[in-house]
């Protein structure tokens, strides 16, 4: 197959053009394919950057409606190491970003939300984007080993294949180890491609403890799966590909069928690193806070449980308690939130000090944030019989809560 051959590069049907890329390629003329989406353009960059080795030669012919949309994007800035010139435009695209530090996740992930979901009405929308990207950019900064970090990018698609369904679509890449090595040094018998990215999806699996257990004080294993579920419950799209295997998740469209569809291309055809591209309507109805409750209960259904006392109290703290300011401005600092719970709240509770937390104004809090801040303190809090008392938590941040107390003290 010779690069031109790849004459579409769209969501619905990524196999041409990672089949492509899996006989290694060594270049590809850009204009030769139409239309070309997001995830085709962060997937081309982040192989064709100039810092890398051997980069994939790109070809432009900026006459192409293609190469006028990866202008407009900030791809050669990208492929250059330059900074991208504006943040892109608003209700339709923004610039390809490079994310290499954890502290960026959070304002990156607000900034792509906000920009490309601009109404209010569509308020539940943007808090699911705005979850799906802090997971999806925390995941290159902690497990690819890509020293050059990954490319997030993002758009609304209004025509073509979505002209009656307009859809929201991001992608994430790194040219990284891959999930498939990265789950394997802790998941032994994780040795072929398509199972590891399965397995991928599962609760707790991919992430830094060993199988089996339920948490650590890094990470929680929780983020594609919550991805993955949040696929299937606004009926959207998820493509996961990565070295030596594609996993393909479509969500049911009508609704019918909670599972939703998965799918593998055949074993080998993967992408050179990690390629992560999600999409959903972006302008149907959506229930964030109903939504989140529904997958805390899917993933308590898989997740071992032995705690019978429950160590977070959603009432009224006594007045003798140390009360404590969720802060909205670092609201996925996850290494502050881990400082702040070593310093702050461990000493307290070990000293059976009751402390209560207060989420005033705080609408969206993933999983990841939740682990780092609270993961030791509950279990400190069941080990020393001592409540951790939660105030103005909405309904979304509080099971959010729950779940993480579910696992925490399960296994």
């Amino acid at each position: 197959m010779t690069p031109a051959a790849v004459s579409r590069l769209e969501l619905d049907d990524p196999a041409p053009f990672l089949r492509w890329l899996g006989m290694d390629p060594v270049g590809v003329d850009l204009g030769a394919s139409d239309p070309v989406e997001m995830w085709g353009l962060v997937a081309l960059a982040t192989l064709g950057r100039v810092q890398g080795d051997e980069p994939l030669r790109i070809r432009t012919d900026w006459a192409a409606r293609s190469c006028e949309f990866a202008r407009a994007v900030g791809f050669e800035d990208l492929v250059n190491g330059e900074p991208a010139s504006g943040p892109g435009e608003p209700g339709r695209t923004v610039k390809l970003t490079r994310i290499r530090t954890s502290d960026t996740t959070e304002p990156v992930a607000e900034r792509i939300s906000r920009l490309l979901i601009t109404e209010e009405r569509f308020e539940d929308t943007r808090r699911t984007l705005y979850y799906v990207l802090n997971e999806l950019l925390r995941n290159v900064v902690q497990h690819s080993r890509d020293p050059l970090g990954g490319v997030v990018g993002a758009q609304v698609n209004r025509g073509g294949r979505n002209a009656e369904r307009p859809a929201v679509q991001v992608a994430v890449a790194d040219a990284g180890v891959g999930i498939p090595a990265s789950l394997v040094s802790r998941h032994k018998s994780l040795t072929e491609p398509r199972e590891a990215l399965s397995r991928s999806l599962w609760p707790h699996v991919s992430s830094t403890f060993d199988e089996g257990e339920t948490g650590s004080i890094q990470n929680a294993g929780m983020g594609l799966f919550f991805i993955a579920e949040m696929t299937k419950l606004v009926g959207g799209r998820l493509v996961l590909a990565s070295r030596g295997a594609t996993l393909i998740l479509e969500g049911d469209e009508r609704f019918e069928d909670p599972h939703g569809k998965t799918k593998f291309l055949e074993p080998g055809v993967g992408f050179p690193g990690t390629l992560v591209a999600f999409e959903m309507p972006s302008e149907a109805d959506q229930d964030y806070e109903g939504m989140i409750e529904t997958i805390k209960e899917r993933a308590r259904e898989r997740t071992p449980r032995r705690a019978v006392h429950k160590w977070l109290a959603f009432e009224p703290p006594p007045a003798e308690a140390q009360r404590f300011i969720v802060s909205q401005s670092r609201i996925e600092d996850t290494v502050e939130a881990q400082r702040f719970s070593e310093e702050k709240l461990l000493p307290r509770l070990f000293n059976k000090q009751p402390i209560a937390l207060d989420f005033m104004g705080i609408p969206v809090c993933t999983q990841s944030y939740v682990h780092a801040l609270l993961f030791e303190p509950l279990r400190m809090a069941w080990a020393r019989k001592a409540k951790i008392y939660i105030l103005n938590a909405q309904p979304a941040v509080r099971s959010t809560l729950e779940l993480l107390e579910n696992y925490a003290l399960g296994g």
